[in-house]
């Protein structure tokens, strides 16, 4: 388990790669966001950018490439946000995604001795290394227990 001690600032972390299929925003997009250009193939051929990933459904893939990189599960309480989402590229069929991830800061919590806050900073990037989308991610760790610093 990684306590709010073991997590390093501005230490890159690249995923594995994401492959994304038509079938994959049609499917998600028709559950979560059905406008034309995310489910209908034909219809998103009037759109300037045709068919294109929900940047919920980028999100989504985003989260889960952040959580399996994690070999040692880190000890989240909660998280307390998302800011400055920007989405700078369309996620079309066909694209491979990865994200690169660092902690940008930590402090303790004020309220909280046995917690602090950590803000990670996300960047979705495809398979030319086009940015498509970024965020920061703030996340309530706990501290490692007073009874784990004796081992």
């Amino acid at each position: 388990m990684q306590y709010f001690e073991d997590i390093k600032e501005n230490e890159i972390n690249e995923s594995r790669t994401f492959d994304i299929t038509a079938k994959d925003i049609i499917e998600f997009a028709s559950q979560w966001d059905p406008q034309p250009f995310h489910i209908d193939e034909e219809k998103a051929k009037d759109w300037p950018m045709g068919l294109i990933a929900s940047s919920i459904h980028t999100y989504a893939i985003s989260m889960k490439l952040c959580v399996e990189m994690a070999t040692d599960p880190v000890a989240t309480v909660a998280g307390l946000g998302v800011d400055e989402m920007r989405m700078s590229a369309p996620v079309k069929p066909g694209d491979t995604l990865r994200v690169r991830l660092w902690i940008e800061n930590k402090r303790e919590s004020r309220s909280k001795p046995d917690r602090g806050i950590a803000t990670t900073r996300v960047e979705v990037v495809n398979q030319d290394d086009v940015i498509v989308m970024t965020y920061t991610n703030s996340g309530l760790v706990l501290k490692r227990p007073q009874s784990a610093t004796a081992i």
